[in-house]
């Protein structure tokens, strides 16, 4: 039969990984490795997934073999790993933007606002302007996803309307919302990174008076932007066989895709090292 050689061949190994850490960034990397096919991961969870410091505190305790975490480990938590090495790599990102018209000449929004706005404390478009843009007001029309989405979860939490229904229009996907902020001049959209036709991504300045952040990937990986996550993988170095076989996984060809295939951007091997901490 075509696609065999040598008669039967042998199934592949199969590798048993441990892993927790911030919720969003174990069920990525989870999902990244149930698709590998050579070789074949049995993923376990050392404990229920929550925030970042259960990874670094799983990890250091020698509960999983990797930490995956939404940011990167702090001095406090290395000091758990009892001069252990811990290694750090960046390996992709999430994020999302405020998008606006062409022709609206906001060029940024304070993050602190982003929340009135959403929870519809601030209306106008006038009152993001203020005094230095006097030709931009009216309603703003706000664009967004469905609150059971990676991108409502996001929004909910931005906006602190956790147990409320949704304040703005409610569509099913990214191009939809894109399409709808292309057609309205006072349109206000939430949408993941990536989108430059007939939109634009607003500034997101984290201080009033403060330089504004844009989703370049250089901001997104630096930290500047604050509509992104960077995910994280953690683990204590030399990096155990199954380890660098999960690394070098998701640094392939194949395991790029498995990340693409989830609306996450991977980050290349060589953008991914963080400075060795022991």
């Amino acid at each position: 039969m075509a696609g065999f050689s040598g008669g039967c061949g042998r199934p592949p190994p199969l590798l048993h990984l441990r892993l927790t850490g911030a919720q969003i960034a174990t069920d990525l990397v989870e999902s990244w490795l149930n698709d590998s096919r050579t070789p074949r991961f049995v993923v376990e969870r050392a404990r229920n997934p929550t925030w970042s410091g259960v990874g670094f505190e799983s990890l250091a305790q020698g509960e999983c073999d990797l930490a995956c975490t939404d940011r990167p480990i702090e001095r406090g938590e290395l000091e758990k790993f009892a001069g252990q090495q811990v290694r750090g790599l960046r390996v992709a990102f999430y994020g999302y933007a405020l998008y606006v018209h062409p022709s609206n000449p906001l060029d940024s929004i304070f993050a602190k606002h982003i929340s009135l706005v959403f929870r519809r404390e601030v209306v106008d478009w006038s009152e993001l302007a203020g005094h230095n843009i006097p030709s931009l007001s009216g309603p703003i029309n706000l664009y967004g996803p469905r609150k059971a989405t990676r991108g409502g979860e996001v929004l909910m939490r931005q906006a602190n309307v956790w147990f409320a229904d949704a304040t703005w229009r409610v569509l099913d996907s990214d191009e939809q919302i894109i399409d709808r902020v292309a057609a309205d001049p006072l349109g206000l959209g939430f949408a993941s990174v990536g989108y430059h036709e007939n939109v634009r991504a607003l500034g997101i300045r984290m201080r009033r008076d403060g330089p504004p952040a844009f989703p370049s990937l250089e901001e997104v990986e630096d930290g500047r932007y604050g509509l992104a996550k960077v995910i994280y993988v953690y683990f204590v170095s030399p990096p155990a066989p199954v380890v660098q076989a999960a690394i070098d996984y998701l640094f392939s060809p194949e395991g790029q895709r498995a990340i693409e295939r989830t609306g996450v951007w991977p980050i290349a091997r060589g953008r991914a090292d963080l400075p060795s901490s022991s």
